[in-house]
């Protein structure tokens, strides 16, 4: 069975499938857009529970009443639990992410209250070598969120290493 032919599942035998997540660092090319699915709806009670698990005690998190004599009317959601939730939306793409090297940039673009669902799509900027070990390539992307209402909420860029083909851990291990 050619491997592109039905990528989402390796063939283990006669009508026999395993799933398989993510894209091998050959697949990844300069410029290729990916758009994540399905979105996330973040609650006030995620919120909360965030600033509790990080000790995040800024009442504009949390405190309804303060909030509201902010700029901002609400309390907004942690900016901790936004990039979590952000990076847990691309998984299905970089399932065969090794680590991410670096954070080069995280910038929060407006204001993402608890109700708000988040979209991602990411962008690949650069595809190379990782001259460290073998079993894997370096990725750079853009990451762009958008909300409900199509209001770009937030922009990252990181780097990370993906594994090459035949080189994710699992996949040696038949799992």
């Amino acid at each position: 069975m050619d491997r592109f032919c039905f990528p989402a599942y390796i063939q283990l035998g006669n009508n026999r499938y395993r799933e398989r997540y993510g894209l091998d660092f050959e697949d990844f090319k300069v410029g290729q857009v990916f758009r994540h699915r399905p979105g996330v709806t973040i609650s006030q009670q995620d919120n909360v529970e965030e600033c509790i698990n990080t000790f995040n005690q800024a009442m504009i998190h949390f405190d309804a009443h303060y909030a509201k004599q902010t700029e901002f009317k609400r309390p907004l959601v942690d900016t901790t639990l936004i990039i979590q939730r952000l990076m847990g939306l691309t998984w299905k793409t970089y399932y065969r992410r090794k680590r991410i090297v670096e954070w080069s940039s995280i910038d929060m673009l407006a204001p993402v209250f608890g109700g708000d669902t988040l979209y991602v799509e990411t962008e690949v900027l650069f595809v190379g070598a990782n001259l460290k070990d073998s079993e894997s390539g370096l990725i750079e992307v853009a990451l762009r969120s958008t909300n409900q209402d199509q209001q770009i909420t937030c922009e990252m860029r990181c780097s990370m290493l993906i594994y090459k083909r035949d080189h994710l851990p699992f996949s040696a291990k038949n799992y």
